[in-house]
């Protein structure tokens, strides 16, 4: 029988100090260095290359189908000497793999301490079948009063269909902590369902960066808002803890905006009864500032 890698997440950021970055590091997958085995990898990126080299073949390879610019990096589930399916994978840390256990975790990070609204990109996808494609970004901060890191922002967005042109899209980003601003943050790229990867698909991405609009602020979830009922199936109901002028934006848990209304007073109620079941987004957005964020579920 074959085994699946199965892959965790561990997060283990050892760092000494921390300076502000705004952007992401490579994001276009512009820059490409040769490793001491011979192949290619993405500058600032760790892939599962070292590791498979030199078996079937490397999971992550430079491509110059690109969305914009010149490369973008592809990413391929494989079988690895006929026992083991892993997926391409990127990371900002470290990707660290136990043959004893057959076990592989995303390690790390890079320092960074700002509060991005969404994390923004351009996608080819091609899953194998019942798999999906997956971006996740950690925002944490160390709490030496806890003794330990905690993980105060997130933002995740995955990827069923297949798209065989180049596709954008936004995925938003929730911070639970409303005063403190991170330490570090790390990006995950992988290229089929972490925890039973499909062999056969492949992905292509490129152009990752966070996005800052002009002129809003992200100042925490300064206002209390309720959602009932939650899971919801025909209408769902927002109530706020002030009288608001406001701008409230839906997303789908993919990142596509579908729906967005200018709201007066303490309540708004919406339809829907015509949403997939699933976790959806919505933010708050009040004088060019955003006052609250948050999810809520579609149940039938």
């Amino acid at each position: 029988m074959k085994q699946t890698l199965l892959f965790g997440i561990l997060f283990s950021f050892l760092f000494t100090g921390a300076f502000a970055q705004q952007q992401i590091p490579n994001g276009d997958f512009e820059n490409w260095e040769t490793h001491a085995l011979g192949f290619d990898f993405p500058t600032g990126w760790d892939t599962p290359n070292p590791d498979l080299y030199p078996a079937d073949t490397l999971n992550v390879r430079l491509s110059n189908d690109a969305a914009h610019g010149s490369h973008s990096a592809l990413l391929e589930t494989i079988l690895v000497a006929s026992i083991f399916v892993t997926p391409g994978a990127l990371t900002l840390g470290d990707f660290l793999v136990d043959y004893a256990t057959n076990t592989a975790t995303f390690e790390g990070g890079i320092p960074f301490t700002d509060r991005p609204l969404a994390i923004k990109g351009s996608i080819k996808n091609y899953p194998a079948a019942n798999d999906s494609s997956m971006l996740s970004v950690l925002f944490t901060k160390y709490s030496a009063m806890k003794g330990q890191r905690d993980t105060i922002g997130f933002g995740v967005i995955y990827f069923n269909e297949m798209y065989d042109n180049w596709t954008d899209f936004t995925a938003p980003i929730y911070f639970s902590d409303t005063v403190s601003n991170p330490d570090t943050m790390n990006i995950i790229v992988v290229s089929s369902n972490i925890a039973a990867p499909v062999n056969g698909g492949h992905m292509f991405i490129d152009n990752l960066a966070f996005e800052y609009p002009a002129g809003i602020a992200d100042i925490g979830n300064t206002v209390e808002t309720n959602i009932f009922p939650n899971p919801a199936s025909n209408n769902i109901t927002f109530r706020f803890g002030e009288e608001l002028n406001a701008e409230l934006n839906v997303y789908s848990n993919d990142g596509q905006l579908i729906f967005n209304t200018m709201l007066n007073g303490e309540e708004l109620s919406i339809d829907v009864s015509n949403y997939a079941s699933g976790t959806y987004y919505f933010s708050l957005i009040e004088k060019n500032k955003k006052i609250s964020s948050g999810q809520f579920l579609i149940s039938r």
